[in-house]
C-alpha cells in the first residue's frame, strides 16, 4: 500500500482490510488487538498518524516516527505481548506526504499452524477477529477451533478410531462419481476403484509415522452413512 493509496482511502475510511489510528502520545494500546484480529482472518493494514473528525479522515503525521518503530517492534518481539511475532520488517515503512510522516504496518494472514495469535499472554482473552471495520474478541469455542486446526494433522484429516469403509454409503459415492464424470469426464479419478478413489481425495488415509490407516472425518463428512454420522458427530 502505498501513499496514493492511503491518500485515498482516507476518502472511504476504515474497512475490513485498513485500519487507521491516531498514535499522538504513543502507540495505541488497540494496536494489538488490530494486529492479532488481522493476523487471524484475511490480513490489513494499519496506518499510523490518522485522525479521525465524525467520520471524516485525516493525516496529523508522527512526530518522531523512528523512536514508535523502536516501541513497535520491541512488542512485536514480546512473546508476553504478542504471541507469535507476524510481520517482517519488510511489513513496516514510514511515509511522508504533505509534509508529515506517518507509519503503515501491513499485518500478513497467519499461517494455520499460527493461529490463533493472541496478545497479553493469553488466547482465551486475547485473541481478536476483524468484521468489516472492528476487532472482536474471539469467543473461548473460536479460540479452540483454532488450536485444533494448528495442530500438524487438519481437523477434516483426522484418522477416525472404530470407523471403515462400512461406514461409507455407496449411493452417496456413486452420486458424487457421476457429478464428477458430468463436470470432466476425462478426468483419471473416475478410473480408479472405490478405495483408491476414497484414498485421492483425502478419505481415506495412512499416517506414516504411525502406520494407522483408516476412514477420515473428511471421508465420513462427505460419503458417511447418516448413522455413522450422528455416531462420529452426536453434536
Amino acid at each position: 500500500m502505498n501513499i496514493d493509496e492511503i491518500l485515498k482511502q482516507l476518502d472511504i475510511g476504515e474497512d475490513q482490510d485498513v485500519e487507521f489510528k491516531l498514535a499522538e502520545g504513543g502507540l495505541p494500546k488497540s494496536l494489538w488487538e488490530t494486529v492479532s484480529a488481522f493476523a487471524n482472518t484475511e490480513s490489513g493494514y494499519i496506518v499510523l498518524g490518522i485522525t479521525q473528525t465524525g467520520e471524516k479522515f485525516e493525516l496529523a503525521g508522527i512526530r518522531k516516527p523512528e523512536a514508535l518503530m523502536k516501541t513497535f517492534w520491541d512488542s512485536h518481539n514480546n512473546p508476553q505481548k504478542l504471541s507469535p511475532p507476524i510481520c517482517s520488517e519488510s511489513d513496516v515503512h514510514v511515509l511522508s506526504a504533505g509534509g508529515r510522516k506517518i507509519i503503515i504496518i501491513h499485518v500478513p494472514r497467519a499461517v494455520r499452524q499460527q493461529r490463533p495469535v493472541f496478545i497479553n499472554g493469553n488466547p482465551l482473552t486475547g485473541t481478536y477477529k476483524r468484521n468489516y471495520e472492528g476487532d472482536y474478541r474471539c469467543t473461548e469455542a473460536e479460540v479452540r477451533q483454532m488450536l485444533r486446526d494448528a495442530s500438524e494433522v487438519p481437523q477434516d484429516a483426522k484418522i477416525l478410531d472404530g470407523f471403515d469403509l462400512s461406514d461409507i454409503d455407496p449411493e452417496t459415492l456413486s452420486a458424487y462419481r457421476n457429478r464428477f464424470a458430468s463436470h470432466d469426464s476425462g478426468h483419471p479419478f473416475l478410473a480408479l476403484s472405490d478405495l483408491d478413489l476414497l484414498e485421492r481425495l483425502g478419505g481415506l488415509r495412512r499416517d506414516r509415522k504411525t502406520g494407522e490407516e483408516g476412514l477420515t472425518l473428511a471421508g465420513l463428512l462427505m460419503f458417511g452413512k447418516e448413522r455413522s454420522l450422528l455416531d462420529a458427530l452426536p453434536h
